[in-house]
């Protein structure tokens, strides 16, 4: 009789264990990124996120401004039933990430070619692991493309871009921490396995993002001559990096007080730029940056 109640005890057992193993950790949960661009010059961090509501067709999207060189707005929502991970590319959906595959699967991405999925590993991220995908698209035997995915977190280079997007090497793009609900998960120090994690101090709470984007405002942008930085607070001994469209630190203000930053054009050429304001080490501010004649 015991063997008997043992028996069922022990599937039930089974069932519960493996529906806890197969938890899915969403994508979309009040999520921010850091994103690294490094090249020759140096690197420098860039902010992404929080999100806004944008409403397309019959879906809600969440809007993303990406602040980095590619200076993409990026409509991204999330089918948390399925797994899977939508962005809106010129009015269509296009398949970003799909967490239900398994081993062996095969799925067609955005650009148009056949992806296997290698190996679906653990990978250590704050205060646990998440499910990393590894995908490749094969030329007939050969490794072509690959694709990087973390469960909860994205891309393994840039959380909403595939990586056949991205540039090579020059400045090279990735990502180094997330977070979601001001809490940071993903750290790049901790998956790779150094002895001091990634400091992710850069990534301040969805309310103090909200709340810092608010205070300060850019004008005129585009602008000719000079800008001026309007804040709703006193800057103390704040800087200001300005960056070219690759990466390349071309302008620096240091030791900025006060609530009002004038930005002179100086030696800069028409064209995009993307500045950051920092306050105590922290990026409190990063705005893209038009120039014009």
């Amino acid at each position: 009789m015991k063997t008997k109640l043992l028996l069922p005890l022990f599937f039930l057992f089974f069932i519960v264990e493996n529906t806890f193993s197969q938890t899915y950790y969403p994508l979309l949960n009040n999520s921010t990124w850091n994103i690294v661009s490094a090249n020759f010059g140096g690197s420098q961090n860039f902010v992404m996120g929080p999100s806004t509501d944008y409403v397309i067709g019959t879906h809600t999207y969440k809007k993303f401004i990406d602040p980095t060189l590619y200076n993409t707005t990026n409509y991204i929502r999330e089918d948390v039933a399925t797994k899977r991970v939508y962005r809106n590319v010129s009015g269509v959906d296009q398949l970003l990430f799909d967490f239900s595959l398994q081993v062996g699967d095969h799925i067609t991405l955005g650009d148009g070619k056949d992806y296997t999925v290698q190996s679906i590993t653990n990978a250590n991220v704050n205060g646990g692991t998440r499910r990393m995908f590894s995908l490749i698209n094969y030329i007939g035997t050969f490794a072509g493309n690959s694709e990087t995915w973390i469960e909860g977190v994205g891309n393994l280079q840039h959380p909403l871009k595939p990586k056949y997007e991205l540039i090579f090497s020059d400045p090279y793009i990735y990502m180094s921490c997330s977070a979601q609900n001001g809490i940071n998960v993903y750290n790049h120090g901790i998956m790779n396995g150094q002895p001091t994690p990634t400091d992710c101090s850069m990534l301040l709470s969805v309310e103090e993002l909200n709340e810092l984007n608010n205070q300060i405002v850019y004008a005129p942008n585009p602008f000719q001559n000079e800008l001026m930085i309007s804040t709703k607070m006193n800057l103390q001994d704040a800087s200001l990096k300005i960056y070219n469209s690759i990466g390349q630190l071309v302008k620096e203000q240091n030791n900025i007080n006060g609530a009002n930053v004038i930005v002179k054009r100086d030696h800069l050429n028409s064209g995009i730029y993307f500045a950051q304001l920092y306050q105590n080490g922290k990026v409190i501010s990063t705005q893209k940056l038009i120039v014009t004649e």
